[in-house]
């Protein structure tokens, strides 16, 4: 299933929003929350990346089915790491709107908003850079 040119636009907007108010209001955060802010979405990529690599080494090619029948122990871990890093990042995506209001809210959480704004936008980020895998891979993976 492809997403609209809506939905990748309105995506798109979101991010942009987000990385306008983690920059905006970054003097306010400490270095470390933004670094740790990236943790997830980077990391996610990372794994996301290096399963294509491990599931074309492992097979010899792309899988032919869905599923992970027959799969080596070791890709079977890397693709549970990776499937638990993308649940959380795509679950802290959704909970960034709920969090962005609280820290805009109440003035002594507003240290908080460039660090959930640029995770929110990382993570936007994240998923639009999974589409540049391999079509036989993104197929496998998101079925």
């Amino acid at each position: 299933m492809t997403p609209s040119i809506l939905t990748w636009t309105a995506v798109s907007l979101a991010a942009l929003v987000a990385a306008l108010v983690a920059v905006r209001f970054r003097e306010e955060s400490s270095p470390r929350a933004l670094v740790a802010a990236l943790a997830v979405p980077v990391g996610a990529l990372a794994l996301f990346f290096t399963l294509a690599l491990h599931v074309h080494r492992s097979l010899g090619g792309w899988p032919e089915t869905i599923g992970t029948r027959g799969f080596p122990e070791a890709l079977l871990r890397h693709d549970g790491a990776t499937s638990a890093a993308f649940g959380v990042l795509v679950i802290g995506l959704a909970l960034s709107p709920i969090a962005l209001l609280f820290c805009a809210a109440a003035p002594r959480l507003r240290a908080g908003l460039s660090p959930v704004a640029t995770f929110a936008a990382a993570s936007v980020a994240a998923l639009l850079l999974t589409n540049v895998a391999p079509e036989p891979f993104l197929s496998w993976w998101w079925d």
